[in-house]
């Protein structure tokens, strides 16, 4: 834009060439010394110029102007979020607000509206998450006659705050949908807008007329916790008489009449195997450690970016190619979804999640 087109060297040169005649232009003149700063300063207000341009496009801003552009549209960035686990225990039952540990990880009890107790992460984010059910957690202060504390099923995992990439891909939806008079983009954006949400399928008349299930996936691509199922349910169509589908009152987002009911998917293991051949130097534990990292994000790119209406489909050409690009990997064969060499097509209420990762190594 302006700062290719007028570079300092280019407004000089512009200059020097229409000076008037007999004047010295060599550097060190007068003339010389007297432009060169000006033009130094002109070139970097064309420069700034082409900043504040990208700063207000949609498709360069970053940051907290990106963050300005999408309050135009009332659309603001998703928090980061904490860990949460059930939790059971053994001997007396501490009080709300004590303190637990875990792999270098702090975890403060919690109890929700069903009165039911919770380890929520101290810190935000994917930090805490992927605890097993079963896991010790060890009281950070000495609580009498408590003989043990331990991890039970994930509440709701924890996610990063949503990147400048994902916020600005909500932004151009609503901007294009058009999301509006309770369509079905707009029930997409009305879930999307809950904090611990990263993408949601919208089934209509999936009960009979005036019926809409949104299947609630979290920003890890795995499925929703049931607090995550609450606060979806609580803001598109309050569920009061506890039946499962909202009221239809329209006391909240959604229009009166439309009764929605917020779901999680289905999980679907897909366990991963094959043959390879390893690098010098390469071990099977590293392998498995790297498969399980590729195909983790392979699958969560899958399942939060294939496009409404597409099929989701986990290919064995894709895997494929992740696992020939991994650094320990020198050659494989016999990749297997589930024991089978046949693509994976989990549906619109399933969520294919990495299973068991199993490499046999060749010599």
């Amino acid at each position: 834009m302006f700062s290719e087109e007028y570079t300092y060297e280019k407004l000089l040169e512009d200059v020097l060439e229409n000076a008037p005649p007999g004047i010295d232009t060599r550097p060190g003149s007068i003339y010389y010394d007297a432009i060169s700063g000006v033009l130094f300063r002109i070139a970097q207000l064309y420069a700034d110029i082409d900043m504040v341009g990208d700063l207000i496009a949609i498709d360069t801003a970053t940051g907290e102007y990106l963050e300005q552009k999408a309050a135009e549209k009332s659309i603001y960035r998703l928090p980061a979020t904490n860990a949460c686990y059930y939790v059971t225990f053994e001997g007396t039952q501490p009080e709300v607000g004590e303190r637990f540990y875990h792999d270098g990880h702090y975890f403060v009890l919690r109890k929700d509206s069903d009165g039911d107790l919770y380890l929520e992460a101290e810190e935000a984010g994917t930090v805490a998450n992927g605890i097993y059910s079963g896991t010790p957690a060890i009281p950070v202060n000495n609580i009498p006659d408590l003989t043990a504390a331990t991890f039970g099923e994930v509440m709701e995992a924890g996610a990063e705050e949503e990147s400048d990439d994902d916020l600005r891909e909500r932004l151009r939806e609503k901007m294009s949908g058009p999301a509006e008079n309770g369509n079905k983009q707009h029930y997409r954006t009305w879930c999307e807008e809950v904090e611990g949400v990263g993408r949601a399928r919208i089934i209509p008349l999936w009960n009979g007329p005036n019926t809409v299930k949104g299947i609630i996936i979290d920003p890890n691509g795995i499925p929703a916790g049931d607090a995550v199922i609450e606060r979806v349910q609580e803001y598109v169509d309050p569920d009061t008489d506890g039946d499962g589908e909202g009221d239809g009152l329209g006391e909240g987002a959604a229009n009166l009449g439309a009764h929605f009911t917020a779901a999680a998917p289905e999980s679907l293991a897909v366990n991963v195997s094959f043959n390879a051949v390893l690098k010098v130097g390469a071990t099977e534990a590293q392998a498995v450690e790297e498969t399980t990292a590729a195909v983790t994000a392979y699958l969560k790119k899958l399942t939060l970016d294939t496009p409404d209406g597409e099929d989701i489909v986990v290919r064995i050409s894709a895997v494929g190619a992740i696992i020939n690009a991994l650094p320990s990997i020198l050659d494989y064969n016999s990749l297997a979804f589930n024991g089978e060499s046949a693509n994976i097509q989990p549906g619109n209420e399933a969520v294919a999640v990495l299973g068991e990762v199993t490499v046999n190594v060749s010599q």
